[in-house]
């Protein structure tokens, strides 16, 4: 096989000059710019013709027993793919090797690797009844022809679908398992980073709650000559996490029937308007704003700034202003205090902490106060009693603790 190893560095070579020569031209050259896509072209054809011709050798491979262990297992050995590619790779060559009249068109270049799962998927789905494989790939192939791989996959979808009714119900079923919203930090903890992945009935839902947004926003700027988003948001993208976040305000706006969570909101965000002299602070719970007065706590926070429940620096002025219904007042001496005008501690035999309790010791706190933890107020905290409610403790902020579900259960266990 060297010839395989001289042709493959042949091309290697090519490429590495259209690089060095696109690279060492000048910018707005046309003919690199020619030069550059016709390479990828040829490239991409030549790497769709080497995944046929790959497939085309796993299958014959996989014949001939080359591998007593499998040729899947071999596979991730030899080449830098996890085990579950490589199993995925003699599987689909496998089903193909039953295609023989398919092989010239899976090393042309034409089919790229989606195509050819369709292909697969097709055998795979006609096996067992009394359809002609050969002649049902045919049909596959021809929609991804003149339609692409997404229309041949839809094709094999609906196959699946006639030939085993409920496969499609049991397809959705494996893909909301696979769903998942994963929420980090990145650049210091200043940024939030969201990474979601959705079954296609709650990415249906989700995407065009987005979509409305943009298209609205879109609209209003290039059209109607107004602005309904900050100038600062000029990209699609930049749209897309402007919509984002107001999609979560609007579920923070509505009433706990509406938004079928029944809880309190936390204070997201806290700043001393004046920190030298401690008058006071503001908190923004994403749907409330409270003005803090308290002469030692939160000092740490700049004039003009605020800080997250999640520990970033923000404007203060993002908060929203006096006279917004989101804003709400927390005035304190650090102990305890009033929530817009009503005493925190009003009703000390009360069995639940109020929602201005849970103002007050989102401002105290911050998070869960067990020991090495940072769960945030989002987390789902639980208002502790220090001293147990049963034990005559009252339901008071110097009695009240923080904690997530967690440790709750932790603090009554070691109690």
């Amino acid at each position: 096989m060297d010839g395989v190893a001289v042709e493959v560095a042949s091309i290697s070579g090519v490429v590495r000059g259209v690089l060095a020569r696109a690279r060492a031209d000048g910018e707005g050259d046309a003919g690199r710019v020619d030069a550059v896509r016709e390479a990828i072209v040829e490239v991409g054809r030549a790497a769709q013709a080497l995944q046929g011709m790959l497939l085309a050798l796993v299958g014959e491979g996989d014949r001939l027993g080359i591998a007593r262990g499998g040729v899947g297992p071999w596979l991730a050995t030899v080449l830098d793919v996890t085990e579950g590619r490589a199993r995925a790779l003699a599987h689909d060559a496998r089903l193909l090797a039953r295609l023989p009249r398919v092989e010239a068109e899976l090393c042309s270049g034409v089919i790229g690797p989606d195509s050819a799962r369709a292909l697969a998927r097709t055998v795979k789905a006609v096996r067992a009844t009394g359809l002609d494989p050969a002649e049902e790939a045919a049909k596959t192939l021809e929609v991804t022809r003149e339609h692409g791989a997404r229309a041949g996959l839809e094709r094999v979808r609906v196959l699946e679908e006639q030939i085993k009714p409920g496969s499609i119900e049991a397809r959705h079923a494996r893909e909301r398992e696979r769903s998942f919203a994963r929420f980090t930090t990145c650049g210091d903890g200043q940024m939030h980073r969201c990474e979601i992945l959705l079954d296609p009935v709650r990415g249906a839902v989700f995407q065009a709650a987005i979509d409305l947004q943009v298209a609205e926003m879109i609209r209003t700027r290039q059209y109607d000559g107004g602005e309904i988003v900050p100038q600062d948001v000029r990209t699609t993208e930049q749209m897309n996490a402007e919509a984002v976040t107001r999609l979560a305000q609007v579920f923070l706006d509505a009433t706990p029937e509406q938004r079928r969570a029944h809880f309190s909101l936390p204070a997201l965000a806290v700043t001393l308007e004046n920190p030298a002299a401690h008058l006071g602070a503001m908190r923004d719970p994403a749907a409330h704003v409270a003005g803090v007065k308290d002469p030692a706590v939160h000092a740490d926070i700049p004039v003009g700034c605020a800080r997250t429940v999640f520990g970033a620096l923000v404007p203060a002025g993002r908060l929203p202003r006096r006279g917004d219904p989101r804003r709400h007042v927390l005035v304190t001496d650090g102990c305890t205090g009033s929530f817009d005008g009503v005493a925190v501690d009003g009703d000390p035999r009360a069995r639940l902490a109020s929602p201005g309790q849970r103002a007050f010791l989102g401002w105290r706190d911050r998070h869960c106060t067990y020991p090495g933890c940072d769960r945030p107020l989002t987390f789902a905290l639980h208002a502790h009693h220090v001293v147990p409610f049963a034990q005559g403790g009252g339901t008071s902020v110097g009695n009240l603790r923080l904690y997530c579900t967690e440790h709750h259960t932790t603090v009554h266990q070691e109690r």
